[in-house]
């Protein structure tokens, strides 16, 4: 049976606190890579510069290039739900957990952008923390430590502070595997819809949810495994609910798939290939590309360190398709961004940096980077 909830006493309080305090490195370097983001984005708004693909009102509002790119459509899905535009770039091509969450923190008043960062900020703490809780399910103390404080400053971490839910999703993914690890499997199986119902890239929480279930298969009573079966098919039944909920509403059970092709997302056969063969045409044309295919390289590397680190092999392959499926569509482009939700590359630069010296200079390498992307966000669509 379901334990009942227990009630929320000053002990239980007492004992919160504790567990922050013990965290609270992973706090400060939390609040330290988000303030060198806010301080990119003060530069940006007072120098007005570089314009790139931003207008007026984006450099007005002191937040604006927070709540820029995707965040626009976001906004607009929290604001009037989903409408298709055939042929056209429409929201139906963003998941809407997200959005369902910019609406409900709307209702405190805030604009619905300034709410989005603050939620955004917020969830990346939460994201910190059930990472380093997973780490250490994982690793040694001391690596898994190292992964959390790296991710807190890795460079492409800047969209953790915009109106995109990839702190949602990497919250999700934290908890669903610590979850699993643990055999909290109603848990997971919630955490794992909410990774598919923000991101697409949810759906393959169903490999190392698997593999943990497997792995303790043996010692579960009979409910306990159809716990865990609920929690590996949790990730696929939200995703598919997703396009029964669009034929409802649009009358288009495809209309996400449709949306993708109007947005250069249309995954065909071949479509990695095509990636790779033209990758210099892509580089020609646009040399920010640049940035997408050294970050996704760099990302297989840091799994293969991962893997050396003794990472779960599940989680290795999941981070190795988060990196490798996009490139489907025929384009690196945003690549940098999907690999940000590779949690074992964490584990991986944790490994490499074994040494004060080494975890130094990478920590200090991964902020100064940090800086340049926040600071050439008007430049290139994260």
């Amino acid at each position: 049976m379901l334990e009942r909830a227990q009630p929320w006493t000053p002990d239980r309080s007492r004992l919160l606190f504790a567990w922050l305090v013990e965290r609270r490195v992973v706090l400060a370097w939390w609040a330290g890579s988000r303030a060198i983001v806010v301080a990119g984005i003060l530069v940006i708004h007072w120098l007005r510069a570089p314009r790139g693909y931003f207008g007026h009102a984006i450099f007005a509002h002191i937040l604006g290039p927070l709540e820029a790119w995707d965040g626009i459509w976001y906004r607009a899905v929290a604001a009037r739900g989903y409408l298709l535009v055939p042929g056209h770039q429409s929201d139906p091509a963003f998941f809407p957990f997200y959005p369902l969450l910019l609406k409900l923190v709307g209702l405190t008043g805030m604009s619905v952008g300034a709410a989005g960062v603050v939620l955004s900020n917020l969830l990346f703490a939460g994201a910190l923390l059930a990472f380093d809780a997973l780490g250490h399910e994982l690793f040694p103390d001391a690596l898994a430590r190292r992964a959390t404080l790296l991710l807190a400053v890795f460079p492409t971490g800047y969209v953790c502070s915009m109106l995109y839910p990839e702190s949602l999703v990497l919250l999700a993914f934290a908890l669903a595997g610590l979850f699993a690890a643990r055999g909290r499997w109603l848990a997971c199986a919630a955490a794992a819809a909410v990774a598919a119902l923000a991101r697409p890239e949810g759906v393959l929480l169903v490999l190392p949810i698997a593999a943990a279930l497997a792995s303790q298969w043996r010692r579960l009573d009979p409910d306990q495994r159809g716990r865990g079966i609920a929690a590996v098919l949790s990730a696929p039944a939200a995703a598919i609910s997703f396009p029964v909920y669009l034929w409802w509403t649009l009358h288009d059970p495809f209309a996400w798939s449709e949306a993708q092709q109007a947005w250069g997302r249309s995954f065909r056969i071949g479509g990695l290939w095509h990636s790779l063969s033209r990758m210099g045409d892509e580089l020609s044309r646009q040399p920010w590309a640049a940035r997408d295919i050294g970050f996704g390289a760099v990302t297989l590397l840091l799994l293969a360190a991962a893997w050396r680190a003794g990472a779960p092999r599940t989680w290795i392959l999941l981070g190795a398709l988060l990196v490798v499926v996009p490139l489907g569509s025929g384009s690196f482009n945003s690549d940098a961004r999907f690999a940000l939700l590779a949690l074992p590359a964490y584990w991986g630069l944790a490994w490499l940096a074994s040494t004060r010296a080494v975890f130094t200079l990478l920590a200090l390498l991964c902020a100064g980077l940090l800086a340049a992307a926040t600071v050439t966000l008007p430049l290139v669509f994260p």
